[in-house]
């Protein structure tokens, strides 16, 4: 099973909650892919909504392999403002951050789910392909970053992944899971990556 949708695009003062929860066969695999980016840039937002919360579970044979939740929450802007008039030391507060100011210079956030025996070559070849990072300090921030985690006792597998653009993201899933046609087949692989 692939799901991949299109990455979540939250507009200005939205709220978003998913809840998304596969059930597996033993024999069976998935690829689930949930992204987030930071808004409409066309219509100047980047990460100015309210709240976005995404949660994903994966149960095989009735066993949890899987739980990936993200909270992204900026709600305290809305709250900040009265609860400052209402404080008498408001100026020896921290001030808080925005998810612009924490999640920049990144657009574009992503989990990957890979679990079962039809994702082995694929986890192989990113493996190997993470094996080769070399990790020191940098002057800038990478255009893209991920990191790789096995889970259930390396049955599966999870990618992290950030981008300064949408299209960093996809197309480094679309290059990273390339092994994914001989599984699905060419043209299947495509439309997914359109």
């Amino acid at each position: 099973m692939i799901c991949r949708a299109d990455p979540v695009t939250c507009f200005r003062s939205a709220s978003y909650t998913q809840v998304q929860t596969f059930h597996l066969a033993e024999s069976a695999s998935i690829v689930l892919l949930d992204w987030i980016t930071s808004g409409r840039k066309s219509m100047g937002e980047d990460w100015d909504f309210l709240r976005y919360h995404s949660v994903n579970e994966v149960f095989v044979e009735g066993r949890r392999v899987a739980r990936d939740v993200l909270l992204l929450d900026n709600s305290f802007l809305d709250t900040q403002s009265a609860s400052e008039s209402c404080s008498s030391n408001a100026t020896s507060r921290v001030p808080l951050r925005t998810l612009k100011d924490r999640l920049a210079p990144y657009s574009c956030y992503a989990m990957l789910l890979l679990y079962g025996p039809q994702t082995h070559g694929v986890v192989t070849d990113l493996q190997a392909k993470y094996r080769t990072i070399s990790i020191f300090k940098r002057a800038a921030p990478e255009r893209f970053l991920w990191s790789l985690t096995p889970v259930d006792d390396g049955k599966g597998t999870v990618i992290r992944a950030a981008g300064v653009d949408t299209e960093d993201v996809k197309n480094w899933f679309k290059e990273a899971l390339k092994g994914l046609e001989a599984v699905v087949g060419i043209d299947e692989y495509r439309k997914v990556f359109i």
